[in-house]
């Protein structure tokens, strides 16, 4: 559970300096809904202020419901406009209260998050958590869409496929596999991983995820699997693995590791949800502190959820 002094604590902003996101101290003691929902408001997942959509005056907020009201009154009669808090937000469909989404996402954004755990402790129900997953994956998948592409000149990126997949109760025959190849460019923390369900290993498809990814110039460094043959031609240094461990992807091992321990793999996810446990992998992966984690993920889904306009 996240506690009432994790919500005050600094985090990273965008220009790299640390701030106080957050001034508490007005409430003289505040709540951890109240701190949980300045939090919220902080990173603009929810509005401070509204105005009437009617007459156009400003609204009252009304901490209990969590509803703006108009007071304005016009010829002796009041406006008595209203609208929730959570409209038009990524937090419009929770019916829960702020800290326990908090809660949820601090679990989500966790290296071991595992939904059963959050059904044990917060209360809720399967459908609720799944649902949820969802839509937090889908930040996630927005955030890795944006990301740049990697390597260039003076970088080696290592490559490789690898099949995510899921057995009859958990050690019998394979009732799903899932191909994808992983990207990770050496002696820094950039990765990709491409979904290469359903399409071969061909020298199309293999350079075509190739050259979405990553930057021409650099070292790329394969097994010895003839579609990557054709590298060269596209303006990249192909190296391929030796026996004798002089050319190796040692890091790409790492994140096979990653990706069967929990990340993805994990009984009982859904197939199609596949790619959102992947970008959520590539999501955590790219921060590896919690607050600045959270607050990333927070500054995103604000993005992609902008409050309505007052």
């Amino acid at each position: 559970m996240i506690r009432n002094d994790q919500l005050v604590k600094t985090l990273k902003t965008e220009e790299g300096n640390y701030a106080e996101e957050m001034a508490l101290e007005e409430y003289g003691g505040p709540t951890e809904e109240q701190s949980a929902t300045v939090f919220l408001q902080t990173h603009g997942l929810l509005p401070k202020e509204a105005n009437c959509a009617k007459c156009g005056a400003p609204c009252r907020f009304q901490e209990k419901s969590q509803h703006f009201r108009c007071d304005k009154q016009v010829n002796g009669r009041r406006c008595n406009y209203k609208r929730t808090m959570r409209k038009g937000t990524f937090l419009a469909h929770c019916v829960k209260n702020d800290s326990e989404f908090l809660a949820f996402l601090s679990m989500y954004l966790s290296k071991d998050f595992n939904s059963d755990q959050v059904v044990q402790e917060l209360r809720w129900t399967d459908n609720t958590v799944t649902q949820w997953a969802v839509w937090c994956g889908e930040v996630c998948e927005q955030y890795v869409k944006t990301q740049p592409k990697i390597g260039g000149p003076d970088t080696v990126v290592e490559i490789d496929e690898i099949c995510l997949c899921q057995r009859k109760q958990e050690r019998g025959k394979i009732v799903h596999a899932f191909w994808v190849v992983v990207g990770k460019e050496r002696d820094s923390n950039k990765r990709f991983v491409a979904n290469l369900d359903g399409n071969p290993r061909t020298a199309a498809n293999l350079s075509g995820i190739i050259t979405k990814y990553i930057l021409p110039g650099g070292v790329v460094i394969t097994d010895s699997h003839p579609s990557y043959s054709t590298l060269g031609s596209h303006g990249y240094a192909h190296h391929i693995i030796d026996q004798q461990n002089v050319v190796r992807t040692q890091s790409i091992e790492r994140i096979w590791g990653e990706l069967k321990k929990g990340y993805v793999v994990r009984r009982g996810r859904a197939p199609n949800h596949m790619p959102l446990h992947i970008c959520r992998y590539i999501f955590i992966a790219a921060f590896k502190a919690e607050d600045e984690r959270l607050h990333r993920f927070l500054r995103n889904a604000a993005a992609m959820h902008p409050s309505p306009p007052c």
